[in-house]
């Protein structure tokens, strides 16, 4: 094994970088315009180094005029009026709707995503209403398809809020509370009830978003016994909440 020195970084940055006598250290030095002639020397090579993984590229960032109001939204929260951060938020909500129109007209569709602190309907919180139809700048939406304004919030919400307040839920759940999601359902550590109905967590087979629904599947037969409205706060987080405490109760 080759004594102390600069050698040619065997990661490839161009640079040289500090052996150590034992492993290739942190220090790096920009390689000499005209390095003087050494003889070869063998490079070590670190036994198990781990490779890093490759940085998963952020969520785009969101600029747009909504409702003659500016709306921005990126990695740290969204700005509509006023600013809402990703970490300050408690509940979220988001569907596809129609709003009617007036005799004689298709009815008017619509997006909206909601986000904001408790409680629910006295708390800080943010309503973005998307209605492609009329809006400068913004191209038809193919029927079946998102708006793509609503789309690009929602995957935000999903990357930066959702796996912090799914975490919460079941940390709650899992020391040994009863926690109301979406107004209509309550997990406890046992299973969940609702609606007059009670299934354990071996019964529950999962939960998926349908109709404008969240459906809770039993594990026998294929029929959904309870759901709740997609719109009411953080229902849209009820199928990733039962995988995680059907993962590990």
């Amino acid at each position: 094994m080759s004594g102390p020195g600069w050698y040619p970084d065997p990661y490839g940055t161009g640079s040289l970088r500090w052996w150590d006598g034992r492993t290739w250290t942190e220090r790096l030095n920009p390689e000499p315009a005209a390095p003087p002639r050494r003889p070869a020397v063998p490079v070590p090579t670190p036994v198990a180094t781990p490779v890093p993984a490759p940085a998963v590229p952020a969520e785009p960032g969101l600029s747009a005029v909504v409702r003659g109001l500016h709306l921005r939204a990126d990695d740290r929260g969204l700005t509509y009026g006023t600013a809402l951060p990703w970490a300050h938020v408690e509940w979220v909500a988001y569907w596809p709707t129609r709003r009617p129109a007036v005799p004689g007209r298709a009815d008017i569709e619509q997006w909206i995503f909601q986000a904001g602190r408790y409680p629910f309907h006295g708390g800080h919180r943010l309503e973005i209403v998307v209605e492609p139809e009329g809006q400068a700048g913004r191209l038809p939406v193919p029927p079946g398809e998102p708006d793509p304004l609503w789309a690009g919030l929602v995957g935000l919400c999903r990357r930066y809020a959702e796996p912090r307040l799914v975490a919460e839920l079941a940390g709650r759940v899992r020391a040994g509370h009863s926690v109301d999601v979406a107004q209509g359902l309550t997990v406890h550590p046992g299973g969940v009830r609702g609606n007059r109905v009670s299934l354990s967590w071996t019964s529950i087979s999962h939960a998926l978003i349908e109709g404008g629904r969240v459906w809770i599947r039993q594990a026998s037969g294929t029929s959904a016994v309870l759901y709740v409205p997609q719109q009411n706060p953080n229902a849209v987080l009820i199928p990733a909440l039962i995988a995680e405490l059907k993962r590990r109760p």
